[in-house]
């Protein structure tokens, strides 16, 4: 039997439950494990020392001055990467992607997350305009584009002073331009 694997099952135990379990002498493997730092013994109790999901430093996102060139580009893939990838369901990423690479990418994927402003999205919603894009569509393209730098704040990944809401799209009303919301409006 592997002493160890029982160990580690068991988080802690006492000599007598572990041989108990094991229905051998475990005594030798144990004084191994302590002396290999992976048991501790106090009080007559053995404690598995769980190195691997014991978090020994912790990691700190780069200041802002070291990202003031970041762009939209780079904050959405790691946006989709750190954020949309662990709390999102496997459709949404995929539309998330879809309206990333069609959409924002190809218009504000090189403009530096700093530099965005008011009237970069005013041209962006006009350029979707032109080209057809449906009301819902375009909606979720701007909504999505407002949460990746709202994270990006956040996550302080870089400044960001454009501020705007995404009214919802219902029955009764039609999106046009005046459905954004900008900081200074609210």
């Amino acid at each position: 039997m592997n002493i160890e694997k029982l160990a580690k099952y068991l988080k802690e135990f006492t000599l007598d439950e572990i041989e108990m379990i094991a229905e051998c002498d475990v005594l030798p493997e144990l004084e191994k494990l302590i002396a290999d730092g992976k048991l501790s013994l106090e009080n007559r109790i053995y404690k598995y020392q769980d190195f691997e999901n014991k978090v020994e430093f912790a990691v700190f996102a780069s200041s802002e001055a070291e990202n003031k060139n970041i762009t939209l580009k780079t904050v959405s893939e790691i946006f989709m990467k750190d954020y949309a990838a662990n709390f999102c369901k496997p459709n949404t990423i995929k539309t998330y992607n879809a309206i990333l690479r069609t959409n924002v990418i190809p218009l504000l994927g090189n403009k530096k997350v700093r530099e965005i402003c008011t009237e970069d999205i005013k041209r962006f919603y006009t350029i979707c305009k032109r080209r057809g894009m449906g009301e819902r569509r375009l909606k979720n393209s701007l909504a999505l584009l407002n949460q990746i730098l709202k994270y990006c704040k956040r996550e302080n990944l870089a400044k960001t002073d454009c501020d705007f809401q995404v009214r919802r799209l219902t029955n009764k009303n039609k999106f046009s331009i005046n459905r954004i919301i900008f900081e200074g409006n609210i």
